[in-house]
């Protein structure tokens, strides 16, 4: 497909990697599909989204991307590889062409992760794992993933602690997306040294409270955040005060669809 070709091209070590000097507008979409997390950035005729919710998930945000008018994704970003996250892929991959896949670099013996890479081979989906920070340019947006510094253990279930950290550039906007990081990978991200400032984060693990929330929160300073959970199963309570304390509005997907939009000067809520 067109955008993962230059994709391919343009995946970079972080050293030397730019963002663009202009912007035009973009759509940020995180659906409403329970304690799971799916987004679409749209914009400059490119969509990428980011997780694909559970598996009862893939025909709902499928009605959501057509009611949106998306025919086709450029890019899919797969966090990590909880049934949260991946679920809803198989469906998407098999109804919609997809230009590409990045993933973390880790394999997860689960029934959701065959049926995730049986998708993939069935479409021919070009993919790209990720074992080391990374940056590329998709037309007017410059993204960069942090790849996480825990290895995987199997035994223990750690996908959280391997989840990539993206964030997106577009004009003087920052996004961040904290997938559902956690333990000693938020610990890293806050204290060794990464940028984590932004102007919009999807919030880590559905608003689960974290001992590092209040480092993040101090060193992010977001304008707004979003919130993947749901009326059975809300954010705490102790991370929603957090956020009121520091007066960062909470836009909960608990309560619908979330839409904001950027020119790329600043956030407006759709």
């Amino acid at each position: 497909m067109k955008t993962f070709v230059c994709v391919l091209l343009c995946l970079a070590a972080l050293t030397g990697c730019a963002a663009p000097s202009t912007a035009g507008g973009m759509d940020i979409y995180t659906f409403s599909i329970g304690k799971a997390d799916c987004s679409l950035l749209s914009f400059d005729g490119v969509n990428v989204l980011i997780d694909a919710g559970e598996s009862e998930d893939g025909q709902d945000i499928l009605r959501d991307l057509e009611k949106l008018g998306v025919k086709e994704l450029d890019l899919v970003i797969l966090t990590h590889f909880d049934k949260d996250h991946i679920g809803g892929f198989p469906a998407i991959a098999r109804a919609l062409p997809i230009g590409g896949v990045i993933l973390p670099d880790y394999v997860r013996e689960s029934e959701r992760y065959e049926a995730m890479m049986e998708a993939i081979e069935e479409k021919a989906i070009p993919v790209r794992r990720l074992s080391a920070d990374t940056g590329l340019t998709l037309k007017n947006a410059a993204f960069t993933f942090y790849t996480s510094t825990q290895p995987y253990d199997p035994e223990k279930g750690n996908d959280n602690e391997l989840s990539l950290i993206t964030a997106v550039t577009y004009g003087q906007m920052k996004l961040l997306f904290m997938a559902d990081a956690e333990d000693k990978w938020l610990n890293d991200l806050c204290y060794k040294g990464y940028d984590l400032s932004c102007d919009l984060m999807k919030f880590p693990y559905h608003g689960k409270w974290q001992k590092d929330l209040p480092a993040l929160l101090a060193l992010s300073l977001p304008s707004y955040v979003i919130i993947t959970d749901s009326g059975k199963n809300p954010a705490a309570m102790k991370t929603l005060n957090a956020l009121k304390t520091m007066d960062i509005p909470a836009l909960r997907t608990a309560e619908g669809d979330v839409h904001l939009f950027t020119d790329g000067r600043k956030l407006t809520i759709r």
